[in-house]
């Protein structure tokens, strides 16, 4: 398993951090618009806060992590170790562009006005999970776009979800500062995970569905243990200074992203932390398939993908609005192409490599607040804030 900020031996042979070196240098170094550095505040409407309020004494982990602060450059790296792989498509051929989800298949449900925050493919991807302001989690059949179960317990809106790799749980959480644990199956909550004293922006399992972590408004990560009955968490981390937007597990790995600007790598194995600084308030963070890059959306109408090995920006992708509320992103499962949604209701793909726009999708009527990618096809979900929900395919419909 890849460790945070050690440089792990057998990684996959494949590295999007290697391929994109080779593509630029036989390209002659072209080299795309950096990424500006100054910082922007979030507008009072904002979802996604700029400041988090005072929090009251929090318990202490048992011990802190080993820390490492990298400083941030806007300009491309350059020096990456070199790949002999050729499996990435290039920008324009037929390969790249034929396989993307850029047609709509279902529209799985139609435009109610209640606003949708999250939406989630189950891990065979037969599912839809997906959950919003009317404080409700639905599960969809994306083909026939009936709703076969309704999940009610939340006090205030729904802020995000997590699938367990078995498939036979979920995770909610929200604005009533709660997690709950779910039974798919029986519709029944299995554990209530409390503790945050603000809004829970994010939640996601280990690969193991054994451990919950969850990320706030309060500026901290939580971990759960759900297989005991334990009410306390079994691990705090507090070195955010502001809101946590969203976090991803992989391996011993935990990634988040925060409104200081800041994407944070905790191995919890080894109790070891790596902060990578941006300076733009993140809404999105995802690692690549390959464990080697770091994905991350920020309130400056950017996407960054990041080395994890030394923190370099590889590339940036712009072209999207995004600059007050939050907005996912994530890469197709070749690793091949960045999706994200926008606030002026498109879902705009990049070519990973050349970090231009090769579609841009007329998707919903209001802000793409939420998309994913399905685990093993070329298809894709988005959900908005008009309250629809849509499926995308490679191929059109006929």
């Amino acid at each position: 398993m890849p460790k945070g900020g050690s440089r792990a031996s057998g990684a996959p042979t494949m590295s999007i951090a290697a391929t994109l070196a080779a593509h630029r240098n036989a390209a002659d170094k072209k080299t795309p618009p950096a990424a500006g550095n100054s910082a922007k505040s979030s507008s009072s409407s904002s979802i996604v806060p700029t400041q988090a309020p005072p929090r009251p004494p929090q318990p202490t982990p048992k011990q802190p992590p080993t820390q490492v602060a990298r400083e941030y450059s806007s300009t491309l790296t350059s020096s990456i170790p070199p790949t002999t792989s050729s499996s990435t498509p290039k920008k324009g051929s037929h390969a790249s562009n034929l396989n993307l989800p850029i047609h709509e298949d279902q529209v799985v449900s139609d435009a109610t006005g209640s606003q949708i925050n999250a939406c989630q493919y189950n891990s065979t991807g037969e599912y839809i999970l997906a959950g919003g302001v009317d404080r409700t989690v639905r599960l969809w059949n994306p083909d026939t776009r009936f709703c076969i179960k309704t999940y009610e317990v939340h006090g205030y809106e729904v802020l995000d979800l997590a699938v367990s790799p078995e498939n036979g749980k979920f995770a909610s959480c929200g604005g009533d500062k709660t997690v709950f644990l779910w039974d798919v199956i029986s519709g029944m909550t299995i554990r209530r995970f409390t503790g945050h004293t603000q809004r829970v922006n994010a939640v996601d399992f280990n690969d193991e569905g054994t451990v919950l972590a969850s990320g706030s408004y309060d500026a901290t990560i939580r971990l759960w243990d759900c297989r005991s009955q334990l009410r306390a968490p079994i691990q705090i981390l507090e070195e955010p200074k502001d809101s946590v937007t969203s976090i991803k597990i992989q391996g011993s790995d935990l990634l988040a992203g925060c409104v200081d600007g800041s994407i944070r790598i905790y191995d919890i194995r080894m109790g070891t932390l790596i902060t990578d600084q941006i300076f733009e308030p993140i809404t999105s963070v995802s690692f690549s398939k390959d464990g080697n890059c770091v994905l991350a959306s920020s309130l400056d109408n950017t996407i960054r993908l990041m080395d994890r090995a030394n923190g370099g920006l590889l590339n940036a992708y712009k072209g999207h609005r995004n600059e007050k509320y939050k907005i996912r992103s994530c890469l197709s499962n070749s690793d091949a192409h960045v999706l994200s949604g926008s606030e002026d209701g498109k879902i705009y793909i990049w070519d990973l490599m050349e970090g231009e726009v090769v579609h841009q999708i007329e998707a919903h009527s209001k802000i793409v607040s939420a998309i994913a990618y399905h685990p093993t096809l070329d298809r894709m979900c988005s959900a908005s804030v008009d309250g629809s929900i849509k499926t995308w395919t490679s191929r059109p419909s006929k």
